[in-house]
């Protein structure tokens, strides 16, 4: 696999070249990390709305709105990063409550505002929510392009984010050739679908679940890794089964 380059807004604003796991040297047991009995929850633990994400290239972490001077409904609907930084598409989520406990710079014993990594950026405040370590292309490099897959192909985030997600009702899972699955936690308008090219071997399914799924970051320890795997209609994944005991 080679670097995945990913180009932000326009040529002029130049593009982050994101290395693959195998050269960022990234690698993760498969196994969930231990998840606090009692934590402080950075977020609204019911989720609605859709989630308002920026990509800030210099620190190539995604950030949330929040802080004391988060950014509007009304207000994101036209707002325009500055160079160098990217709108997330619109994130309409499908999970019914999330723990988001850290921003992914900040220490496994922080407490409190300590949690929470503050950026400014454009006038507005917002929160640390993710740090992209690596970007995996399945089944090769040629089946991803910028942000998205293409038709055939899935684009794996390898992501430290510390943060919970609990899905209950009717949910789609993803399932791929050797164990692998994963569930899909957003879609860019609001339809979710199983009507998806992907790769050979790779299928959706709907299920309705009978009890509630949580899910955990991986990595064992103080470790939030997780995987997100969007697809060439830009529907969004966390994976929660691997191939092996360790990524890649």
């Amino acid at each position: 696999m080679r670097v995945l380059v990913i180009c932000l807004l326009s040529v002029l604003s130049g593009c982050l070249a994101i290395p693959t796991s195998v050269e960022a040297k990234i690698s993760y047991a498969t196994t969930p990390s231990p998840w606090p009995a009692s934590v402080t929850c950075l977020n609204k633990p019911v989720m609605d709305g859709i989630a308002k994400e920026v990509l800030n290239g210099r620190l190539r972490t995604v950030v949330i709105a929040g802080g004391d001077k988060a950014i509007s409904d009304a207000k994101w609907e036209t707002y325009t990063p500055s160079l160098g930084n990217q709108k997330n598409s619109d994130r309409h989520l499908l999970f019914g409550q999330s723990c988001f406990s850290r921003s992914p710079s900040r220490p496994a014993d922080c407490t409190g505002d300590a949690c929470r990594e503050v950026i400014d950026m454009d006038g507005y405040t917002w929160i640390g929510l993710s740090k992209i370590d690596a970007v995996d292309c399945v089944p090769s490099a040629s089946n991803c392009d910028g942000t998205s897959a293409k038709p055939g192909g899935l684009l794996f985030v390898v992501t430290r984010k510390c943060h919970e997600l609990t899905f209950e009702g009717e949910v789609i899972f993803l399932s791929g050739p050797a164990g692998q699955k994963a569930v899909m936690h957003a879609t860019a308008d609001g339809v979710p679908t199983t009507d998806v090219v992907l790769p050979a071997g790779w299928s959706l399914t709907k299920e309705t679940l009978g009890a509630p799924l949580v899910l955990h970051p991986f990595g064992g320890g103080d470790a939030c890794f997780y995987n997100i795997i969007r697809d060439s209609k830009l529907q969004s994944y966390h994976q929660l089964a691997y191939a092996s005991a360790a990524y890649p």
